[in-house]
C-alpha cells in the first residue's frame, strides 16, 4: 500500500453519497484486515460491517459528536478481546484498514459512543467481545467538508471548515526533541537518522479534536512516543491516538528504513519528560 500518499490525501468525511460501496471492495477491505498489519499478534479483533437501516435509527441519539450520529450506507463494528493493550492493537488495526478503504475510493469517519455494551444491545451483536471502533463508510457525496475541532470545549466556536488536512497542524520542530526534552530536533539530523518522514507524514495522523498530543525524542537508534495529558479526553480516546500515531509513523518508517517494533513500556534513561506528559511507548530503528 502507497502509505506515502494515501496518508497525505486521507480526511474524515461527515457526508455521504446514499449509494451502497461495490461488493467486490468491500471484499477486498475484509481481506486486507484479515491479513493486515498488526501491533499486538496474540488479540483476536474481528469487525462486523452493517448497513445503515441496521445502525442509524437505532444509534441516532446514542452515539456521535454530542449525540450526533453520522449518516452513511455502512458501517464497521470492531470488537477485541479484552487483554493489555488491547484499544491500542484495534485502534491500529482499524485505522489501517480506513487508509485501504481511501485507496479504494472509500472515505470513512470514526463514531464517537460511550458505553459500548448498550451499543452492542441496540445494533444485535451478542459477543463476549469488547466494542473498541465504531466507523462510518460510503462513498464521499461532493458538498462534505474537512472539519477542524479545537479546543477543549463542545462549542461550536471550535469548530470550522478548512480546505484541507494539514493547515492547522504543528510542525516537526514543534513535535521532535533530540536527546532529551526540550531540545528541538534539527530536520538535517533526522534525516541522517532516515527518520525525517517518519515525523513528516506522523504530522498528518488524526487525533481526539486535532489535538496533536504527541511528542517524539530521538535518542540515536530510539524513538520515544510521549503522550499529553488531558483531563478532557478519555482513556479510550487517548489510546485510539497513540495507536493512529504509531500505524502512521512505523508504516512510513518500514517503507524506507527498515521494520520496527513498538514496545509499551518506559525505557531506562531519564529524559526529563514533564509532568503533563507521559510515555506512551518506544521504538528502536
Amino acid at each position: 500500500m502507497k502509505y506515502k500518499e494515501i496518508i497525505s490525501e486521507i480526511k474524515s468525511v461527515r457526508l455521504y453519497k446514499k449509494e451502497e460501496v461495490d461488493t467486490n471492495l468491500l471484499k477486498e477491505l475484509k481481506q486486507f484486515f484479515e491479513q493486515g498489519k498488526r501491533l499486538i499478534d496474540d488479540i483476536e479483533v474481528e469487525v462486523i460491517r452493517k448497513n445503515k437501516d441496521e445502525v442509524y435509527e437505532q444509534l441516532k441519539d446514542s452515539a456521535g459528536y454530542n449525540n450526533r450520529m453520522i449518516e452513511a450506507p455502512h458501517y464497521l463494528i470492531f470488537l477485541s478481546e479484552e487483554k493489555d493493550h488491547y484499544i491500542e492493537n484495534a485502534g491500529y488495526r482499524a485505522q489501517d484498514l480506513l487508509l485501504k478503504a481511501w485507496s479504494l475510493g472509500i472515505a470513512s469517519c470514526w463514531i464517537t459512543f460511550g458505553d459500548g455494551e448498550e451499543i452492542k444491545k441496540k445494533i444485535g451483536i451478542n459477543s463476549d467481545k469488547r466494542l473498541v471502533a465504531l466507523i462510518a463508510l460510503g462513498y464521499e457525496d461532493p458538498q462534505s467538508k474537512v472539519l477542524y475541532e479545537k479546543g477543549k470545549y463542545n462549542t461550536s466556536s471550535n469548530v470550522k471548515v478548512i480546505e484541507d488536512n494539514t493547515s492547522e497542524r504543528l510542525g516537526i520542530r514543534d513535535l521532535v526533541f533530540t536527546n532529551e526534552w526540550g531540545e528541538k530536533a534539527d530536520p538535517d539530523e533526522l534525516v541522517n537518522y532516515g527518520l525525517l518522514e517518519g515525523f513528516f507524514y506522523g504530522i498528518l495522523a488524526p487525533s481526539y479534536k486535532n489535538r496533536q498530543p504527541w511528542r517524539f525524542i530521538v535518542d540515536k537508534g530510539t524513538v520515544i512516543l510521549a503522550l499529553k495529558k488531558d483531563i478532557y479526553v478519555t482513556e479510550y480516546e487517548e489510546k485510539i491516538d497513540t495507536a493512529v500515531i504509531m500505524l502512521y509513523f512505523e508504516a512510513i518508517i518500514e517503507s524506507t528504513l527498515s521494520d520496527i517494533t513498538w514496545k509499551f513500556e518506559k525505557p531506562e534513561k531519564d529524559y526529563k519528560i514533564p509532568d503533563d506528559y507521559k510515555i506512551a511507548a518506544y521504538c528502536i530503528v
